[in-house]
């Protein structure tokens, strides 16, 4: 139940993301407000003809996150990787996508620095968890306002390059902590008979890169 007077998750949304579909022609398609926390969390998505925007919450942290409208929602990007990559230099990027581990620390700075919910602006005070919300959603409206051209437009030749690194980042991070570059998955063969193979991490995630590169770039 919301208290008189305060906004539930979904209000305070379309509160920050209406212009979405007063300006750039999205519908809201999902609406809904977490039953045990009904105030600071839920999700929210929005559709354009070409876009979904997903705008979800756990314990007040709140995501922004968009994918094709075509593509399945595991295939997001998002504000936090796109700005490591617009804000990073190559020299930068190179020991970010590093595999070796003795580059972890040095990664590990980079990082720090370049996160965007470590920027001045976007640091949550942690006094305040539904001001802190608003503040965080404000700032992602404001982020998809400057970015507008590449994720709210329909204008993906971005995206493949978008991809490619924010997926070679997990790989890397995976990597650098001791991981395996392969893992055993369960898949039907011809005959429809589950059975256990390997296959290398985020596979899934590159034959998306695929598809991307050659529905985009024609490449």
């Amino acid at each position: 139940m919301i208290e008189m007077g305060h906004l539930a998750f979904v209000d305070i949304v379309k509160k920050y993301f209406s212009y979405l579909e007063s300006e750039y022609d999205f519908k809201v398609i999902l609406a809904s407000n977490s039953y045990a926390r009904p105030r600071t969390d839920g999700v929210v998505k929005y559709a354009s003809n070409t876009t979904l925007i997903l705008i979800d919450s756990e314990t007040g942290q709140a995501a922004v996150k968009f994918v094709r409208i075509q593509d399945n929602e595991r295939y997001y990007l998002d504000p936090v990787s796109i700005h490591e990559y617009l804000s990073t230099s190559e020299k930068e990027k190179q020991i970010l996508l590093s595999r070796d581990m003795k580059e972890q620390d040095t990664a590990n700075a980079i990082f720090r620095k370049a996160f965007l919910l470590s920027s001045p602006t976007w640091i949550s005070s942690g006094d305040n968890i539904q001001q802190d919300l608003e503040s965080r959603l404000k700032n992602y409206t404001n982020w998809l306002k400057e970015n507008a051209d590449f994720c709210l437009l329909g204008n993906f030749s971005r995206w493949p390059e978008f991809y490619e690194y924010k997926i070679n980042r997990l790989m890397a991070d995976e990597l650098r902590r001791g991981g395996k570059e392969v893992v055993k998955a369960v898949v039907k063969d011809e005959n429809s008979t589950l059975k256990t193979i390997e296959r290398p991490i985020f596979q899934r995630e590159k034959d998306h890169l695929l598809k991307l590169r050659k529905e985009i770039l024609g490449s």
